[in-house]
């Protein structure tokens, strides 16, 4: 009987961390940006820079996966772009994504030069952390949010784009 519940133990354990495995992808141009946001035409898109260091971002992290849950099915994405130093890349980041419960890939910023993704985004941009931009479901930019913001901001914001 013990081997039976350990076996069963382990297939549930199995199980839960398959359902929240989650893939971080590593982004090193602005072509694969393009890509991504090609892809996405048609629906509000979030961006949210942000790292595991920082504790505002860490912070806010919850409030935008609820956000997305519960707009998701309205045409909403968001694309989270970890600029977590190198070293936390495969230590600290799956950690962190996996006990908040992230279930879809994620990006991690992987350019050679960091004016390269900050010209992407916003050349006025001094890479502050957190920082969002949400574009309009034609893929242009209608907001840029520097600094934590709060769950109510964000809905505003999504709810207005949709």
């Amino acid at each position: 009987m013990t081997i039976k519940k350990s076996f069963v133990m382990s297939i549930i354990l199995f199980l839960f961390s398959v359902s929240y495995s989650q893939e971080v992808k590593s982004l090193r141009s602005t072509e694969e940006l393009d890509s991504l946001f090609a892809s996405l035409k048609g629906k509000v898109v979030l961006v949210n820079m942000w790292a595991t260091w920082c504790v505002p971002c860490v912070k806010e992290f919850p409030e935008l996966l609820k956000l997305y849950r519960n707009y998701k099915e309205s045409g909403f994405e968001i694309i989270f772009i970890s600029v977590d130093d190198k070293e936390d890349k495969d230590t600290k980041l799956p950690g962190f994504l996996k006990k908040q419960g992230v279930d879809f890939v994620t990006y991690y910023n992987e350019f050679k030069k960091p004016e390269d993704i900050i010209g992407y985004f916003d050349k006025s941009w001094g890479g502050e952390i957190p920082a969002t931009y949400i574009y309009n479901r034609e893929g242009k930019m209608i907001k840029k949010l520097i600094g934590s913001q709060s769950y109510e901001k964000f809905e505003r914001e999504i709810k207005e784009a949709l």
